[in-house]
């Protein structure tokens, strides 16, 4: 599960001047006119979020009750924000923030009552043995720290650079980078407790 690019520095292109412009506008109105201006906020930033938490948390029955949590601290927070032309990674910090809380809280519960997983829809994935992949492989992230997970998740499977990293997580490049390789490092550990999956994902990265 090792991944080369883990050691690389990638510069993350930003926003078009347009897009600049829009979000000093929509802040703006938000300021002036929020009962207007909300529908805007939401409509352009609820195809992020959505994903961002799918990725996050997986076919999650709490998803729509996570993604309205976001919104509202998004919506009471935004006025404050005060470079415009970073509302983008303003936003999904937002939500990388809301997912790690949910994370913590579900481990707290996890803990002291002692929840079970939640089981994935039955029809998340058709083809039985992908489906059995993935569901294992999630288990095996669950398993690791709220901190540990997200930096695995974005890394992995919202393939963000550890520059985006380090800018949604608030935290330095080298923090970034020792976040993904500790949960990278953990992950590993944790497969080889499981030879079988193991023999699933090298016969999987056989066929890519």
């Amino acid at each position: 599960m090792t991944h080369p690019a883990v050691a690389q520095t990638t510069v993350v292109d930003p926003p078009p001047p347009s897009r600049h412009r829009e979000n000093a506008e929509l802040v703006e109105r938000m300021r002036t006119d929020p009962v207007s201006a909300a529908p805007l906020v939401y409509a352009r930033f609820a195809p992020v979020v959505n994903r961002m938490v799918w990725r996050l948390l997986g076919a999650d029955p709490d998803h729509n009750d996570v993604v309205q949590q976001i919104f509202y601290r998004i919506l009471k927070q935004v006025v404050r924000v005060r470079e415009p032309e970073r509302l983008d990674s303003w936003v999904q910090s937002i939500a990388a923030n809301s997912v790690y809380e949910v994370l913590r809280r579900r481990q707290v519960r996890r803990i002291f009552l002692k929840d079970m997983p939640t089981e994935a829809h039955a029809d998340l994935v058709r083809d039985v043995e992908v489906r059995d992949l993935l569901l294992r492989t999630k288990a095996l992230i669950e398993r690791l720290s709220p901190k540990d997970r997200l930096a695995f998740t974005f890394y992995f499977v919202e393939r963000r650079t550890l520059a985006e990293i380090a800018e949604l997580e608030g935290y330095s490049m080298a923090t970034a980078k020792r976040r993904v390789m500790r949960a990278t490092s953990r992950f590993q550990r944790l497969l080889a407790e499981n030879p079988d999956l193991a023999r699933l994902f090298r016969a999987k990265a056989k066929k890519t």
